[in-house]
């Protein structure tokens, strides 16, 4: 079995990952999509399975950006062991743009980094908060 070898220190990590959810926070899809590789997997509890590279990101992020209005805040991270990834806490208001209230979900990605860009980024939450807003739009 040959060793897991690293080339970035944690500080280029989070900043990589920071800098991504910074991109997300603007809501323009070219300013996230330069946040990850070309060949990039992403995966969401809304993505029925996974995305691979920026122009099915792409198409993903035109359709989210419309929809939703929102900030993420990076609550905690952590580095994954003998990777050039880390585990990200965050928090995110969320409000429909139809109208409606504002919902706080938390959240967890696990976000794999190549450079300064995100190669893996999969995000795990609680979307079930999210029901009435979307139901109230149908």
């Amino acid at each position: 079995m040959s060793a897991t070898t690293t080339s970035l220190t944690d500080e280029q990590i989070f900043k990589a990952t920071r800098d991504c959810i910074e991109a997300w926070n603007t809501l323009d899809v070219e300013a996230t999509l330069a946040t990850y590789t070309d060949d990039v997997v992403y995966r969401d509890p809304k993505t029925r399975g996974k995305i691979v590279g920026k122009d099915d990101l792409r198409r993903y992020l035109t359709k989210f950006f419309k929809v939703w209005d929102f900030q993420f805040t990076v609550t905690e991270e952590y580095r994954l062991e003998g990777k050039d990834a880390q585990m990200c806490m965050w928090s995110a208001d969320l409000t429909h743009r139809a109208g409606g209230e504002t919902i706080t979900i938390h959240g967890m990605d696990i976000c794999e980094v190549r450079g300064t860009q995100l190669s893996r980024d999969e995000a795990f939450m609680d979307t079930l908060p999210l029901e009435p807003l979307i139901t109230a739009q149908r």
